[in-house]
């Protein structure tokens, strides 16, 4: 696809998330929860659902994803999380068949005055079992039966018929299932409506499903076809280690919890970029900044008005004299006893535009993005500009590491004997481009220190947000804006070797949520990808494009939304 068209799928999935996330929160009655990247969190930590029909990928259509978010809101709105798992068996198998009887429960009550949702829920679980099934799930004995299982469990608790393919594959396992499935069916279907009596039922004839494969454990060891990797994926995530909250098993992770870990930080250091660039390369890079500027024949004026409508506010500025109404001036009254004509003589209180909000950018100097630095300083030196001539509080920081796979801390690292999971194993550079006492004409020389090469390493995003957040909520503004500018997940190879693959991703997550709940409103500007699973405030600006007013005014419209 061509550059628009990924910007237009990226918006439309954002739009998808923040449309399928309102309905949760709506009927689910938990304000917490939201979708980043199509996948449910709450609020910094990963959601697992109940049943695999739950997992709506974004190349399912429209129908699908609703179908599987009204579901979810259904499981938060009916299931008894400490009912669910009084009950809950142990194996693979058992808390497969359990949960997706539970969930089936859920879905088999909609609310009256929402046929719409009724519609999306059939949609969905008839889309999923004939997935299921061309997936080779009925390729194994077993694969069959646990399809079997779901189609009549789903049919009967809900009402709806089984798709005809799924009916006709599923027949020869009827047979089997009869002896146990049968005499449930009816109390199934009229127990419904009472969970602590349906529960124990459902543990009971998830364990005899369980007996009937003869395992109650996991998933087969080894998976060469394709039923046997599509049973491994149906029964994955389903074994006793996920009893816990069946909706959220995944913790965010966060330096308070133990999650995050740093192995030193004696050699972490904060720097102001301008220090680290030769005074004579600074101005040859202000230079070439200039020329970038004018290239782009930028309009500042109209950036300027366009912040001013969104980040200002009216605020009384004095008195303002000599009107022809308003309160009348003593001083002014001997101005009228010697000409009677004279009607400027009321005074009124002067409005003027003050400063409402605090902006901070956080620039991303990883390693790649080397190649963005040319779009990305004039977009930051525009906004700078504007922002500065509204007295608005200003902060430009960059993130980087001062080594590349480690650097003293690993060497650190391996003198202590080489501990396991170590947790950030790297030398973290913070950058100062502009602070919030300096002007933009002061910092200009600072600010084309982005083009100093050898700045852009590795990066710790989460760290680097925590530190930009603090900074901005000392800034004493009503609002604190905080931009995220960067191309992709935070990245650093000794971190990443030496702990669990997602542990800075995780992070970031977290401290993304953190900065959210303290009351600063987190954006990302992404350079060709979509980052909505860290950021869900996310714009997606295109990465060959060079910067142009259209590209500024759009960057603009997004800081002055509040959502």
């Amino acid at each position: 696809m061509s550059t628009l068209e990924d910007r237009a799928a990226a918006r439309a999935a954002r739009r998808s998330d923040v449309l399928r996330a309102s309905t949760v929160r709506a009927l689910g009655r938990d304000s917490s929860v939201c979708f980043r990247a199509g996948l449910p969190y709450r609020g910094s930590a990963r959601m697992r659902m109940l049943a695999p029909h739950l997992h709506a990928t974004t190349d399912e259509d429209a129908a699908c994803r609703r179908g599987a978010a009204d579901a979810l809101a259904l499981h938060l709105r009916a299931t008894d999380v400490a009912v669910h798992q009084r009950y809950r068996p142990v194996g693979a198998v058992g808390c497969l068949v359990y949960d997706q009887l539970e969930q089936f429960r859920v879905e088999s009550s909609p609310p009256r005055s929402l046929p719409g949702m009724t519609a999306n829920l059939a949609h969905r679980t008839g889309h999923w079992l004939e997935k299921a099934a061309a997936n080779g799930l009925t390729h194994t004995e077993s694969g069959l039966l646990l399809l079997a299982v779901a189609a009549m469990s789903w049919s009967h608790l809900t009402g709806r018929a089984v798709p005809i393919g799924i009916e006709e594959t599923i027949e020869p396992m009827r047979a089997v299932l009869a002896p146990e499935f049968g005499p449930r069916a009816g109390r199934f279907a009229r127990l419904r409506g009472a969970q602590d009596r349906f529960a124990p039922m459902a543990a009971e004839f998830s364990l005899a499903v369980a007996d009937l494969l003869g395992s109650a454990s996991g998933p087969p060891r080894r998976a060469r076809s394709a039923g046997q990797r599509a049973l491994a994926d149906l029964l994955h995530g389903s074994g006793p280690d996920a009893a816990g909250n069946p909706s959220v098993t995944v913790p965010g992770v966060s330096a308070g919890e133990g999650g995050y870990r740093i192995f030193t930080t004696a050699h972490d250091r904060q720097r102001t970029a301008a220090e680290l660039v030769r005074p004579a390369q600074l101005k040859e890079f202000r230079a070439r900044l200039d020329e970038l500027v004018a290239q782009a024949r930028l309009h500042h004026g109209r950036t300027r008005r366009a912040l001013a409508a969104s980040l200002t506010g009216p605020s009384i500025d004095g008195w303002e004299h000599g009107l022809e109404q308003g309160r009348i001036d003593g001083r002014r009254l001997s101005t009228l006893v010697a000409s009677p004509g004279e009607h400027r003589i009321f005074q009124d209180e002067a409005i003027a535009p003050r400063a409402a909000a605090s902006v901070t950018v956080l620039l991303d100097c990883s390693g790649s993005m080397k190649q963005h630095v040319p779009l990305t300083a004039v977009v930051v030196d525009a906004l700078t500009r504007a922002l500065d001539a509204l007295e608005v509080p200003t902060e430009v920081l960059g993130f980087t590491t001062a080594a590349w796979n480690g650097g003293r801390a690993l060497r650190d690292w391996h003198r202590a004997g080489r501990p396991a999971e170590p947790g950030r194993l790297n030398d973290r550079l913070h950058l100062v481009f502009k602070d919030a006492d300096t002007s933009w004409r002061g910092a200009r020389h600072g600010l084309a220190g982005l083009f100093k090469a050898d700045l852009f390493r590795e990066g710790l995003g989460g760290e680097a947000l925590r530190w930009a957040a603090t900074r901005a909520r000392t800034l004493d503004a009503r609002r604190t804006i905080l931009v995220v500018v960067t191309d992709g997940a935070p990245a650093d190879s000794a971190t990443a070797r030496l702990n669990r693959p997602d542990f800075l991703e995780a992070d970031l997550v977290h401290a993304a949520h953190e900065a959210e709940a303290a009351g600063t409103e987190v954006r990302a500007l992404s350079l060709g990808v979509d980052l909505g699973r860290f950021f869900p405030r996310c714009l997606v600006l295109p990465a060959e494009e060079r910067a142009g007013q259209a590209l500024v005014d759009e960057v603009v419209a997004t800081l002055g939304r509040r959502r």
